[in-house]
């Protein structure tokens, strides 16, 4: 349940969050709370959202894949260490690093609340924008392996799920895999088309250097 469980935390946070964004900043764009500006550009939900999908779409290939075995504890206890780390783990890490190619404490725009801010250059590239579609391309492959699966061995399914022991009934595993598949057709294109207009628009890169970025950050 791992996957899912965190899955479910990101939509809650990030709908909290935009909700509070819009309320309070939704006739102006004043500076009247910037520890929770701090607070909000450093989640990585976006990212977030995408590793958990992709550690459901991981569950369900290895699942039906035909060297699982039956699934025990340890292996229960293994996967929920990875799922919790790739979905929160590294969203926190991608963020934290934020502060390398960071052109402004933050930004706040009228109706939208508060927003990242970032110089166009290699860190930003690396460090930031190839993330998302890495995620989402990963869970499209292993979602792709898993329809695959599905469709090759349909006839006795229930079997092939029943014989890991994942404590997934047939249906279940169904719901996750329409789940995560329905979710990835939408967030991979979304997610590749917002990353190359990011890099189109940002104009020409700039050279990295620490303290020319500095010199400019403000709050």
């Amino acid at each position: 349940n791992s996957g899912p469980i965190a899955m479910g935390i990101w939509v809650v946070l990030l709908n909290f969050n935009e909700f509070v964004n819009y309320v309070v900043w939704y006739s102006d764009a004043d500076n009247r709370a910037p520890i929770w500006c701090d607070i909000t550009i450093g989640l990585g939900g976006q990212v977030g959202r995408l590793a958990a999908v992709y550690c459901i779409a991981r569950f369900l290939a290895n699942i039906v894949s035909p060297r699982a075995t039956a699934i025990t504890r340890q292996d229960r206890h293994r996967r929920a260490l990875h799922d919790y780390l790739m979905s929160f783990g590294v969203p926190f890490l991608i963020m934290a690093c934020h502060v390398v190619y960071q052109s402004n404490r933050f930004a706040i725009q009228r109706g939208r609340g508060c927003l990242s801010t970032q110089f166009p250059s290699w860190p930003t590239l690396i460090l930031r924008w190839v993330w998302g579609p890495v995620f989402a391309v990963g869970g499209m492959l292993y979602s792709a392996y898993t329809l695959y699966r599905l469709v090759r061995h349909r006839r006795n399914f229930s079997r092939v799920v029943a014989g890991a022991h994942s404590a997934l009934t047939t249906a279940r595993f169904l719901r996750l895999a329409a789940l995560s598949m329905s979710y990835l057709c939408i967030g991979v294109p979304l997610t590749l088309y917002s990353t190359v207009l990011n890099i189109a628009s940002s104009g020409d890169y700039f050279d990295y250097s620490w303290t020319y970025f500095r010199s400019t950050w403000h709050a």
